[in-house]
């Protein structure tokens, strides 16, 4: 007991145990912020007599937030990406080639997807088909067009970047869905997949340290969405190159390496910024808080604009994370724009906005809800 060592050993061992409180109380690591791109659960209320359900949350909620947590995944991360050349996450990231990174199978199986282990059996694709043309029906019955708008994965674009484990099979479910659906019926149908690979040829369509397209990317499939509404639509105004005024510059840190605590140390090689002309810049007018809620609630406002041409359809655009950068470039070619990020074509809003246009949008990885909208 008196062995200078040992009393060392046993004051080193009771201090680390006291670190993770006396970060909790001090904020010693305040600086490590988390990286998960969710919102940490809260301190758990006492409420007698249910003991065990407190116990159980408070286990989740310590994990959550035990201190030096965040320092801990910090050193962690680094050690594994740099050390090893691995992904600290690789359920959520998938470290791929020449400095590009993917989403891993903890976002509804995309690489599973991707490598054709969970294909579209044809009873679902019809099943999403038939469904769509009811609520084409629905929509028509009240003067207004529905069209379908599908947002490549990342991995559909830059497939050769993937590690080569993650090797592609033919069809895809996307494959199947639209041939389905061109069988079936006249519902308008978007897949950019082909507009995105012809474009990456003059650029860089996405990010690569990002889940979405860059603004180069969302450029080119605005304008081929647009391009389909307007022979609907004679009074919208034409996409033309010169209304665009497109910079390049390196760029940031996108959610793919924030979530490996990597922002610091890997950056977008390129970025763009994309200025609109005049005559096709809308005005935003309004944000109206989400009160969705459920598995799929997003929690984003939804944002209103007026366009600069009073002749031209009235839009509602229902769509994910990969429509909000396509706001500003879509606005101006509508005199009124509502955006919703949803996963699901409500009634009451359709009432609410009486569009001329209804775009549905959605990323491919989620092809599977489109039976839902």
């Amino acid at each position: 007991m008196n062995n200078p060592r040992f009393r060392i050993l046993a004051f080193g061992f009771g201090l680390l145990l006291l670190l993770p409180t006396l970060d909790q109380l001090l904020g010693l690591s305040a600086r490590f912020e988390s990286t998960e791109n969710r919102r940490a659960g809260g301190m758990p209320a006492f409420h007698f007599p249910h003991i065990n359900s407190f116990v159980r949350q408070f286990d989740q909620y310590y994990k959550e937030n035990f201190g030096w947590r965040n320092a801990l995944f910090y050193a962690y991360s680094r050690w594994q990406y740099w050390g090893l050349g691995g992904s600290p996450l690789p359920e959520k990231v998938v470290v791929g080639k020449e400095g590009w990174f993917f989403l891993g199978d903890g976002y509804n199986n995309v690489v599973k997807q991707h490598r054709g282990l969970m294909p579209l059996s044809a009873d679902s694709a019809r099943l999403i088909s038939t469904h769509l043309l009811r609520r084409q029906a629905e929509l028509a019955a009240q003067g207004i067009r529905l069209y379908v708008l599908i947002a490549p994965d990342s991995h559909s674009i830059y497939p050769e970047f993937l590690p080569d484990r993650v090797a592609y099979k033919a069809p895809s479910r996307l494959d199947v869905l639209r041939q389905t659906i061109e069988k079936q019926g006249q519902v308008p149908f978007i897949d950019l997949r082909d507009t995105l690979l012809a474009a990456k040829k003059r650029d860089v369509v996405y990010y690569q340290t990002d889940t979405h397209w860059n603004d180069y990317g969302t450029l080119v499939g605005s304008a081929r969405l647009l391009n389909r509404i307007a022979p609907d639509f004679p009074a919208m105004l034409p996409v033309r190159p010169a209304d665009y005024q497109i910079t390049r510059m390196r760029g940031g840190s996108g959610d793919l390496v924030r979530m490996m605590a990597l922002q610091d140390d890997i950056r977008d090689p390129v970025f763009y910024e994309i200025k609109t002309a005049p005559a096709i810049t809308a005005r935003q007018t309004a944000e109206v808080p989400n009160t969705e809620t459920g598995p799929r609630a997003t929690g984003f406002p939804s944002t209103r604009f007026v366009g600069p041409n009073p002749r031209a359809p009235k839009l509602l655009f229902i769509g994910d994370s990969f429509s909000h950068s396509m706001m500003p470039l879509l606005a101006g070619y509508f005199r009124e724009s509502y955006f919703a990020r949803s996963s699901y074509l409500s009634p009451a809003v359709v009432q609410q906005e009486k569009p001329d246009v209804v775009v549905f949008q959605i990323v491919e990885r989620n092809l599977g809800w489109l039976a839902e909208i």
